[in-house]
C-alpha cells in the first residue's frame, strides 16, 4: 500500500472516477484509526473509508478492481422503488409488507398496526412531509422494542450481560459496538425479515467479546447464530431496499 507524504488530507471530501465508462461520484474518508479499506454502498450512493495517508493512485486502481461490483450495487440501489407518501403504499417491515392507509382525523393518534395495514392519520393527505415523519416515528419505536427483545434473547444464549442500546440513523453501517460495550443498532433493519435481525444483533454481541473480525470473533458469532454467512449474503444483497427511507 502507497502513502502520500506532507499536508494531512481532510478526513471527508467528495471525489470522482470513471468506472467501466461511468462516471461514479463518492465519499472518501479518512481515519488515523483505520487500518483496511472499505467499500460500502445504501442510498447515500459509495462511500469509501480508508487509512489516513492512502495516495490516490492506489485507491483509484483499487476502485477499477472492484468497478464491477460498485456499478452493480448502484444499478440495484436505483432499482429500488422510491417511497411515496400516498394512501396505499407499500411499506417494508419485517420481511414482509405493509399497506399504508390514510386515515382522517386521527390527527393526535399515534400510527397503529391493524391486519397488516398501518393506519396514520392526517389532517392533509397531500402533506407528505407529515405522513413520513408519522411513520418514521412507528418504525422506530417498533425497532426499539423489537431490537430489545432480540438483545435480551442472543445475550442469554451468549452469556454476557444485556448490554446499552440505542438506535442509530448511520447510512454506512447496521449496527456498531464501542469499546463501553455500548450497542447501536439502525432503526431501518426492522424492514428487514427477522433473521437478518438476529445476525446483525448476534455480530454485534460477539463484539463484547471479540472486539474485531478475528477467526476468534467469526466463531464467536457461529456459536450463537450458525447461518450467519448465508444470512450475511441475503442482507448485503437486500440493503439496498432497506435504505429506500
Amino acid at each position: 500500500m502507497a502513502f502520500i507524504l506532507g499536508r494531512r488530507p481532510p478526513a471527508e471530501e467528495a471525489r470522482n472516477v470513471r468506472l467501466q465508462g461511468r462516471d461514479v461520484v463518492y465519499l472518501l474518508k479518512r481515519s488515523p484509526r483505520r487500518k483496511t479499506v472499505a467499500l460500502r454502498i445504501d442510498a447515500g450512493g459509495l462511500t469509501v473509508s480508508v487509512p489516513l495517508r492512502v495516495s490516490q493512485g492506489w485507491l483509484d486502481r483499487l476502485l477499477q478492481d472492484k468497478a464491477g461490483w460498485v456499478l452493480q450495487k448502484l444499478d440495484a440501489l436505483r432499482a429500488a422503488p422510491s417511497t411515496e407518501w400516498r394512501d396505499g403504499e407499500a411499506l417494508p417491515f419485517l420481511g414482509r409488507r405493509l399497506k399504508l392507509c390514510l386515515v382522517p382525523g386521527r390527527v393526535r393518534a399515534p400510527a397503529v398496526l391493524a391486519d397488516e395495514r398501518l393506519l396514520v392519520g392526517v389532517e392533509d393527505a397531500v402533506e407528505a412531509g407529515r405522513i413520513e415523519a408519522r411513520v418514521l416515528d412507528w418504525y422506530r419505536r417498533q425497532a426499539l422494542a423489537h431490537f430489545g427483545e432480540r438483545l435480551e434473547l442472543y445475550a442469554r444464549r451468549l452469556g454476557v450481560p444485556l448490554p446499552l442500546m440505542r438506535l442509530s440513523s448511520a447510512r454506512t453501517r447496521w449496527g456498531s459496538c464501542n469499546a463501553r460495550g455500548e450497542i447501536r443498532l439502525n432503526w431501518r433493519l426492522i424492514k428487514a425479515p427477522p433473521e437478518q435481525i438476529d445476525y446483525v444483533v448476534a455480530h454485534e454481541l460477539a463484539h463484547l467479546v471479540e472486539m474485531n473480525h478475528s477467526p476468534a470473533f467469526w466463531a464467536t458469532v457461529a456459536r450463537i447464530f450458525p447461518d450467519h454467512a448465508a444470512v450475511r449474503r441475503e442482507l448485503r444483497r437486500c440493503s439496498p431496499l432497506y435504505s429506500a427511507f
